[in-house]
Order: structure tokens, then C-alpha cells, then sequence
């Protein structure tokens, strides 16, 4: 009973939300519910892409090279019936989006380590480092705007940093 009430209130909140004039809903309660509403600002147009690389330190104190965290994966026509992997890979881009949404929010000179999204982040390089490589001694992530090129998607035609990472310790 508890998960019907539930899920009738989220649908309430959606068609409430139908009324508001502006395209962006702004309320501090909202803010957790943002699991459940993807990004669509993609759809707006072409343009720069937020993109997480991830660069690992190893044991030896040796850095590796800067690595992509949401490659472009090959998919099988098996994908249509079960696809985890691509749906992990897209609600992580998701979470990307939302963190470069509230980079852009952030005011003059604000501290971006603050932002939920700046932890969640870095709890999402630091899964990726571990996947990568083990042992490792500490680990960095950047967060990148590239616009794409249309004849060679995976090679950007420009990139601009938005943010570098302090180096972070494997704790």
C-alpha cells in the first residue's frame, strides 16, 4: 500500500509541475527527487557535451593517462531485451549533467566541494579508479565540455575544462 501512496504522490508532483510557467522547477524539496527526472536539456541543440575523466595514481606514484569515464560501448541486438551496463553508463552521464547544471549555478567564487553532486562525483571517479586499476595511491577527475564532431563523434572538435579535482586519496 505504502509503494501505490508513493507512487501516486510522484505523479501528483509531475502534473502539479505541468503548471508552473518556466521551463526549470527550483525548490530545495525537489532537489532529492532529481533521481527521477532525467536531463533533457540535451534535446535544446548541438553543443558542448559534459564529459568525467578520470586519472589514476598508482602505487608507484606513477600517473596514468587521463581516461573517459562514459565511452561510447558497443551494443548487440540483445541490448533491446536486457541492457544494465548501458542504463548504469546513462544514469551516470545523468548524474554529469546535473553536476555541470549546478556548476553553472554556483555563484562567483563558490566552493563547487560543497554541491552534493561534487561528492557523488567523487564517489563515482573513485569507483572507476578502483575498476581500473589496483592498487592506487590517489586519483583526480576533470570535467570537460566538448563539442562533438559530426563525421567523428568520439574525437571532439573543442574541449574547454570546466573543473579539475584536487588530487583525492584512496581512503
Amino acid at each position: 500500500m505504502m509503494t501505490y501512496t508513493l507512487i501516486l504522490l510522484y505523479f501528483l508532483l509531475l502534473f502539479t509541475a505541468l503548471f508552473f510557467k518556466t521551463r526549470e522547477i527550483k525548490s530545495p524539496w525537489l532537489f532529492y527527487l532529481r533521481a527521477f527526472f532525467p536531463n533533457w536539456k540535451f534535446f535544446h541543440a548541438i553543443g558542448y557535451a559534459p564529459r568525467l575523466y578520470v586519472q589514476v595514481q598508482r602505487a608507484d606514484g606513477l600517473w596514468l593517462d587521463w581516461q573517459v569515464l562514459y565511452p561510447r560501448v558497443k551494443r548487440s541486438i540483445f541490448d533491446v531485451f536486457h541492457n544494465p551496463h548501458v542504463n548504469l553508463h546513462l544514469a551516470n552521464q545523468n548524474l554529469i549533467e546535473h553536476f555541470v547544471g549546478d556548476l553553472n549555478q554556483l555563484q562567483h567564487g563558490g566552493d563547487a566541494s560543497q554541491l552534493v553532486t561534487y561528492s557523488l562525483i567523487c564517489r563515482l571517479a573513485r569507483s572507476f579508479a578502483l575498476e581500473s586499476q589496483s592498487p592506487f595511491k590517489s586519483y583526480r577527475f576533470e570535467v570537460r565540455m566538448e563539442m562533438p564532431q559530426l563525421n567523428h563523434p568520439l574525437e571532439p572538435k573543442d574541449v574547454q575544462v570546466m573543473l579539475v579535482s584536487p588530487e583525492l586519496k584512496n581512503e
